[in-house]
């Protein structure tokens, strides 16, 4: 077989130099119609050798034993049965070096049909295939950037697709721009049509939207979406695009699983992605039976889609806008700079700085035992809609960290992200950031610390013992600090009212409460008035309570400021106290 395609190697090049002489004998007719059949020919020689291959790769798979699967299927999509799988699945074992080999020459073989038939769009999309299978994706890039002559959208794609899987995701971003702007329109709509992964509410929106707002839709969403803002805003947009690419370049080639191509693997390859590796598994009974090919992912698929409620409300957003280990999603992302992602336990507070929101946050990673004893790194990245995020960083991180990000936005999202990137693990937490309400009396958000003896007085004391998430110790005394904006210097006294509520309460009990019926420790209740000290239109002020008296339950921490010239303004934050 390895003789076989030296031969081919050997018969392209043949052929070029045919068609040079015969150009040089000026027959023209003669050059045309040998160079068509040529064409033809060469074309021919790159598909066997694509087919080969596979067939080689699949003969040579790693063995498992047979029914050795995932089990019942959490999606069943035509021929295929689709299970997410689980966080312990085990690497990829090492590719056999025949294998290697084998695909070597085949890139010898594309290579040289490449140099022939530059405009091939086959032919520059396989060769850059193979070319990023054997991670080569500075080579890959050339291909398809300075080499590749097929039509402007389809070389953008694949510069898109080898840079996408290369993790060059800036690079991908533009190459993908590149691709749409040479694209019609109704190529344009189709690429923006994501149908096939939504469900609920998400799919009911999109689905009555013409193509010019279902890109908006589009982008919006996956701009949510992005995994780590810290990495990349754009990366789970450009892995849609390089779904696409890759179901292209699949459906006139053959498979790895010996499988012909149909819809049901195009919606595979489009909702989770294609598998990066593969096993063969012999089957127990019947000699007949052909083996079984089970497709591998990179790492978990994680669903990184928003609810309809992040959508609209980016205020207001918190981790419970994403569901990530849905066994049942329509649709699935492995980062290859992440094989898992959690919600990490956290405290995020936005403080307004002129123009600008001043975020602190704090983290607790102990709860995430994939990053204990581990080398971390830290991020808060802050992010107006849809724009490039400012991101502050911290190189050797603790489980217990915190961080400070100040940046021009109004309202947007503040994200800590958490990784331990010579393991591929990420944790996560998003909030949203309200908008300003400019030249009006407002609050900031309630910052929890660990107070002393007396109540913090500035943020920068409050922050240095912020807690790291919102659950609570009844035994301990709480600290909570804002920030008052807007208060005119005439006003005088203010009346500040601060309650601890428990909210899982039924009415009946806290009917009974009330009348003194029943244990009252379900809520505190604090009220005072002061003139408030303002330096540069901020107000600070931390008071210290005493939560030993509340039972364990999940609360709502209100404070109420209220002016004499009738101005109101209100800050919430719901904790949980054991």
């Amino acid at each position: 077989m390895q003789l076989q395609v030296g031969h081919m190697v050997l018969a392209l090049s043949l052929m070029g130099r045919q068609q040079q002489q015969g150009t040089r004998a000026g027959d023209v007719d003669t050059v045309t119609k040998r160079s068509r059949a040529d064409s033809v020919a060469i074309v021919r020689a790159a598909r066997n050798a694509q087919s080969g291959f596979e067939s080689f790769r699949r003969n040579r798979l790693p063995s498992t034993s047979a029914g050795s699967g995932g089990g019942v299927c959490d999606m069943r999509i035509g021929r295929y049965c689709y299970w997410r799988g689980d966080e312990d699945e085990e690497t990829p074992p090492v590719e056999s070096p025949d294998i290697r080999q084998r695909r070597n020459e085949l890139i010898r073989v594309l290579d040289g049909a490449a140099q022939l038939l530059p405009g091939d769009a086959w032919v520059a999309g396989q060769r850059v295939r193979y070319l990023v299978e054997a991670d080569s994706i500075d080579a890959a890039l050339r291909a398809a950037n300075a080499e590749c002559r097929g039509p402007a959208s389809w070389c953008n794609a694949l510069a898109g697709y080898a840079a996408q899987v290369g993790a060059r995701f800036a690079t991908a971003d533009s190459s993908f721009s590149r691709a749409l702007a040479a694209m019609d329109s109704a190529q344009r709509c189709q690429w923006f049509d994501i149908s096939d992964l939504l469900s609920g509410a998400l799919a009911d929106r999109f689905k009555k939207l013409d193509c010019a707002g279902r890109e908006h839709f589009v982008r919006r969403l996956f701009w949510f979406g992005a995994p780590l803002y810290s990495v990349s805003a754009t990366d789970l947009l450009t892995e849609h695009f390089t779904r696409l690419t890759r179901a292209t370049l699949s459906e006139h080639s053959a498979s790895t699983d010996g499988e012909a191509w149909g819809d049901d693997m195009r919606e595979l390859v489009i909702r989770y992605g294609w598998p990066r590796w593969h096993t063969r598994s012999t089957p127990a009974f019947g000699w007949e039976d052909r083996p079984s090919i089970t497709g591998h992912d990179a790492g978990v698929p994680y669903d990184f889609l928003p609810s309809t409620h992040a959508l609209d409300s980016i205020s207001q957003i918190s981790s419970a806008d994403w569901e990530l280990t849905d066994s049942r999603a329509t649709n699935g992302y492995a980062p290859s700079y992440a094989r898992t992602v959690h919600q990490i336990p956290h405290q995020i507070a936005v403080f307004r700085r002129g123009d600008s929101a001043l975020v602190v946050a704090a983290w607790n990673g102990r709860a995430d035992t994939l990053l204990l004893g581990r080398h971390l790194t830290a991020a808060l990245a802050l992010v107006n809609d849809e724009g490039s995020p400012v991101v502050a960083r911290l190189a050797d991180a603790p489980l217990l960290g915190r961080l400070t990000a100040i940046a021009p936005i109004d309202s947007g999202i503040a994200s800590i992200e958490i990784v331990a990137p010579g393991d591929l693990r990420a944790s996560r937490a998003r909030v949203g950031i309200a908008g300003r309400t400019a030249n009006l009396l407002s609050v900031s958000d309630l910052l929890l610390y660990a107070p002393s003896d007396s109540a913090a007085t500035s943020l920068d004391a409050a922050s240095s013992t912020e807690l790291p998430s919102d659950v609570l110790s009844g035994s301990r005394a709480l600290g909570v600090f804002w920030e008052t904006y807007g208060l005119p210097p005439d006003v005088g006294v203010a009346d500040f009212a601060l309650s601890v509520e428990q909210i899982d309460v039924d009415w009946l009990h806290r009917a009974a409460a009330s009348i003194h019926l029943s244990d009252p420790a379900t809520e505190l209740r604090v009220r005072w008035q002061e003139t408030a000290i303002q330096h540069d239109g901020i107000a600070p002020r931390g008071v210290r309570l005493d939560l030993s008296r509340l039972r364990a339950g999940r609360y709502r921490i209100a404070l109420t400021v209220t002016t004499s010239n009738g101005g109101t303004a209100v800050a919430t934050r719901e904790v949980q106290i054991e």
